[in-house]
């Protein structure tokens, strides 16, 4: 699989300072109920366990991803918490990016795996995270607004 470039895209640790931007993206990724609360955003960029990043490309966030971790058996898991990328900067590896990073930084503190779910209609998801080498693990019902269900996925790191 070939991607295209994303050179001119940095990637960074969020800062509380990025709050309204990935509030907005968010809003702009996902619907009401589904789209996470300020509360909830603002939870992430405080919570040690949880890393959150941010893709910029030209000094703008154009998306953001966050990953939760534990311990279990001497390794360290992650959690797919989400990744949001702005509709007009999708296709362009920015998604790729983010979780790149969040994998790297697993890998390098004895990282087992990283879980996520997702929707089961949310057909150009479960496509990204297929090519990113996620397998289902599960089909977990109404996850999402206790209607939506959802599949439950995982990536192997060893």
């Amino acid at each position: 699989m070939t991607l295209p470039d994303a050179s001119n895209c940095v990637v960074r640790p969020a800062v509380l300072r990025d709050l309204d931007r990935l509030l907005a993206i968010d809003a702009l990724c996902f619907p009401p109920g589904i789209a996470y609360p300020p509360q909830e955003i603002a939870g992430l960029l405080r919570t040690r366990s949880v890393l959150t990043l941010v893709a910029e490309k030209s000094g703008t966030i154009v998306g953001f991803a966050a990953l939760g971790q534990w311990q279990r058996h001497g390794l360290r898991h992650g959690e797919l918490i989400t990744i949001d990328v702005l509709p007009e900067y999708r296709r362009e590896r920015v998604g790729w990016q983010l979780h790149q990073g969040l994998e790297d930084w697993l890998r390098a503190g004895n990282g087992g795996s990283i879980q996520l779910h997702v929707a089961v209609d949310n057909s150009s998801a479960l496509r990204f995270y297929r090519q990113l080498g996620y397998r289902t693990l599960a089909r977990v019902p109404r996850y999402y607004l206790e209607t939506i269900d959802a599949w439950q996925m995982e990536k192997r790191l060893d």
